[in-house]
């Protein structure tokens, strides 16, 4: 019986720390481009010549940028592309000053076919990545979003891929408060959770039965 209780206690951990894990926020990858508008699309401050950092907005929040490698680009709703130094465009990081956003997209294209990598720190300090293998050099829009009603805005985003992959462009970026539905537990999880709540059960049995019950 000692064997039994012990694997019941087991059990009952196990499937409490699955509650726990299926309950916690999430963000999690995007392809939707039905929430991008004007309103949330990112405008470049000012025309870039060779630099490694700049300024853009998305509505009135200010997003800080930095790349890996040298970049140009345009203003307004711009298009990020290699600079005239030889220096080659791996990365992209986008630091939203204020936590107001739920979503991120973005598009591009690639030098050569490889993967995608992004990056995305949420407001509580947990960091996802996500990695998207694109069928052409041309891609997207890819992105992620927080799940609805988690509480978890985008703190930052990074965007970059491993040399000799590089990017030829990131355009057509976007930040808005898209969410998406949370997942439905797969039938395993709820089989875990039910035997951790048959072995919560049998304990609170056996105690009873063992006279380890105590009145208040």
């Amino acid at each position: 019986m000692k064997n039994l209780h012990k694997a019941m206690v087991a059990i009952s951990i196990s499937a409490a720390a699955m509650v726990s894990v299926s309950a916690r926020a999430d963000i999690v990858s995007s392809t939707s481009s039905s929430w991008q508008t004007s309103s949330t699309s990112w405008n470049v401050d000012t025309n870039n010549d060779n630099v490694s950092s700049f300024k853009a907005h998305v509505g009135s929040e200010l997003i800080n940028i930095s790349t890996v490698g040298i970049v140009d680009t345009g203003s307004g709703n711009a298009t990020a592309t290699p600079g005239t130094k030889d220096t080659l465009f791996t990365s992209i990081t986008f630091d939203p000053t204020n936590n107001v956003f739920t979503s991120f997209s973005f598009q591009g294209q690639l030098a050569i076919l490889g993967d995608i990598f992004v990056e995305v720190n949420d407001n509580f300090g947990i960091t996802f990545t996500f990695t998207n293998v694109p069928k052409s050099s041309v891609f997207g829009p890819f992105g992620a979003a927080a799940v609805a009603g988690s509480g978890q805005y985008i703190d930052k985003v990074k965007v970059y891929t491993v040399l000799p992959e590089n990017f030829n462009s990131i355009k057509l970026v976007d930040f808005g408060n898209y969410t998406v539905a949370g997942a439905v537990p797969e039938p395993s999880t709820w089989a875990m959770m039910l035997l951790g709540f048959f072995g919560v059960g049998f304990l609170a049995y056996r105690r009873k039965n063992q006279g380890h019950v105590r009145l208040a």
